[in-house]
């Protein structure tokens, strides 16, 4: 018995239709091999690049970061620190003492009594000042207060706030004795003997002067960077790390342990630090511990 010809095929296929001829199981047999190829590597590229759910994520490092400053005495540390475990702790610190002198350390500071003598119409005007507080606002940085007097004429006194910004010092000084309410504003620069040359002055009588600090009245104090070792974070909120004072300081090869609790932000409001022993009161800054 002969099979119906389909129409249109002349000669060709002699089938009324696919499941005539037995097609509905060759037929994906007769996709060309490259494209099942081609095909097959596109799903699985796909499905290589949908992340699974907890495959191949890394635990977050512990560690400990800050910038902090420190009074009793004036201080400021900024440091990072990761517990690595087993693979090898590290980090960084960099730490500033405002009133220990360390001849070459290249920061500076202008501590205790100072001359400052003001020069105007070629008359000088000597007068002695005394920086009585240090608030650091980094390892270069810091603002003071102080009071100070009229040498020729103590009745003359005054009050001053100040900066010291790596080699710049700014004072602004108001008179509270004899003329209280006069004012003036000086910017000068820190030179390699510690002597002070004025870049700028403006008083609120409109006047300009010339000002000068003598040899010594800037001093290079404590400051150095150290890596850190040996870290440990406990209890997510308190952490200890080690490191050893670099050479080149007034301290060389001395060992430190650091203490920080984070207690929340800002770091007034509960943060605490310690190293070798003693706690020091934080007076601004913040630290995380994590």
């Amino acid at each position: 018995m002969s099979l119906p010809q389909v129409p249109g095929v002349g000669g060709g296929l002699r089938c009324a239709g696919l499941h005539a001829c037995g097609w509905e199981m060759s037929y994906t047999m007769r996709i060309p091999r490259t494209l099942r190829v081609a095909a097959t590597a596109v799903a699985a590229a796909v499905l290589l690049a949908v992340p699974i759910a907890g495959a191949g994520a890394s635990p977050p490092i512990a560690s400990a970061t800050g910038g902090i400053a420190l009074s009793g005495p004036a201080q400021y540390v900024s440091f990072n620190a990761f517990d690595y475990g087993p693979t090898g702790d590290r980090g960084s610190v960099n730490y500033t003492n405002f009133t220990y002198a360390d001849p070459g350390s290249g920061v500076w500071a202008v501590n205790g009594q100072s001359s400052v003598v003001f020069e105007y119409g070629g008359a000088y005007y000597p007068h002695t000042m005394t920086v009585e507080s240090i608030y650091p606002t980094s390892n270069t940085s810091y603002t003071f207060t102080g009071s100070g007097y009229f040498d020729p004429n103590p009745a003359y006194t005054w009050t001053v706030t100040g900066s010291v910004v790596g080699t710049t010092v700014t004072l602004h000084i108001v008179y509270t004795g004899a003329e209280a309410g006069y004012y003036l504003d000086a910017t000068g620069t820190i030179q390699p003997d510690g002597s002070v040359l004025g870049t700028s002055f403006s008083d609120s009588l409109g006047r300009t002067l010339t000002w000068a600090m003598p040899a010594g009245s800037a001093a290079e104090i404590l400051s150095y960077t150290a890596s850190i070792t040996q870290v440990e974070v406990v209890g997510g909120d308190t952490s200890t790390f080690s490191y050893t004072i670099p050479a080149g300081t007034g301290l060389d090869g001395v060992a430190v342990t650091m203490n920080v609790t984070d207690g929340g932000t800002p770091g007034t409001s509960g943060d605490v630090y310690g190293h070798n022993g003693s706690t020091y009161q934080i007076i601004g800054g913040n630290l995380v511990v994590h």
